[in-house]
């Protein structure tokens, strides 16, 4: 019902969801891109995923690099929003179960290192546009994707 009062506002909420994971990701993504920060791009990110055991861990280390950059530029503007919602839920599946869970062995929350809490919440938010689409203030809605 409040939906038919205020359809604008449920669109903002979504535009604000937008922006807000577009700035994390892409703070996290730019130095898998670029030889700036812990991974110094998309090499050494690779390398962590071989230790990971995924496969092909070149090609996902582009992936993940181009998803978390790119991608989040296109979700900023709400442009195919939905598949990249898709893409960010499975990054951050593989980054809670085979980064924290499986390979560095940390909780949800708490302990003596730091949990995957953060990602999980990044995959709730990416899972909530998936479901939502980007509402009204995108460019899907423009284009009618």
């Amino acid at each position: 019902m409040l939906e038919t009062i205020f359809p604008f506002h449920t669109s903002i909420g979504l535009l604000i969801l937008r922006i807000a994971l577009s700035i994390v990701f892409i703070a996290h993504g730019w130095p898998r891109l670029f030889k700036n920060g812990k991974f110094e791009g998309p090499g050494q990110l690779a390398t962590f995923l071989k230790q990971m055991n995924l496969p092909l861990p070149g090609i996902a280390a582009w992936l993940i690099a181009l998803v978390e950059t790119v991608g989040v530029v296109m979700l900023l503007v709400g442009l195919a929003t939905r598949i990249l919602a898709v893409a960010l839920v499975l990054d951050m599946l593989i980054a809670i179960t085979h980064g924290h869970i499986r390979m560095a062995k940390t909780r949800f929350s708490g302990g003596e290192t730091i949990g995957w809490e953060f990602e999980f919440l990044l995959l709730a938010g990416a899972l909530t546009l998936f479901f939502t689409g980007a509402g009204l203030i995108s460019l899907d809605r423009l284009i009618g994707f």
